[in-house]
């Protein structure tokens, strides 16, 4: 079978169950020092993805949104363990219908605190994950705050789902999975495609 986009193929596991931060529980730490904002935020379509830095399981620092610039993409934020049905969901609908697409899975963990166990928790997930998928799963440490708040907040249990145009403009949101998203999703993305370069 063909990777998904640098993701497991069709009926393996995806990253965040077979990695370490599934494993020991990480992803359900706490996410911040401090009780998040109650206050919901502006929509995010429109506006650019914050300028954020993390590590590929193959070791490469990678900065969001300029990883994406020059084509359509996709990110599956999440927060939680309990994320993984939808990360898993979105992978397969994904890789059915736009194979070509680029995905990356973005486990995050704002919390700075845990920024020093960044090493041990990338060693744990390379355990689990075949070396060709690891350029497309990217951790952010302690600077996921900046995408937790232009998101609406890490308390959602399910994966955060964000469409990129070519620019690394958010031009379709959701959070968790059902096929009338996944369409509302594939719609933007054909627009997208359509819409001639600026």
């Amino acid at each position: 079978d063909r990777p998904l986009c640098g993701h497991p193929a069709l009926g393996e596991r995806p990253i965040l169950e077979s990695h370490a931060i599934g494993n020991t529980g990480v992803m359900n730490f706490p996410l911040s020092n401090h009780e998040e904002s109650q206050e919901a935020p502006d929509s995010p379509i429109g506006r650019r993805f914050p300028s954020v830095a993390g590590t590929a399981l193959s070791g490469e620092d990678v900065r969001f949104p300029d990883a994406t610039a020059g084509a359509p993409s996709v990110l599956l934020v999440a927060y939680q363990r309990t994320a993984q049905d939808d990360v898993s969901s979105w992978l397969e609908f994904l890789e059915s219908h736009d194979p070509d697409l680029t995905v990356y899975e973005v486990p995050t963990i704002p919390a700075l605190a845990y920024r020093p166990w960044a090493g041990w928790i990338d060693n744990g997930m390379r355990k689990g994950v075949p070396r060709a998928l690891w350029p497309r799963v990217v951790t952010l440490y302690g600077e996921g705050g900046p995408v937790r708040d232009f998101l609406g907040g890490s308390r959602f249990v399910g994966a955060s789902v964000v469409l990129l145009d070519a620019g690394g403009a958010v031009r379709w949101f959701g959070q968790g999975f059902t096929p009338d998203r996944g369409g509302a999703l594939l719609d933007e993305l054909h627009h997208l495609k359509e819409r001639p370069p600026d």
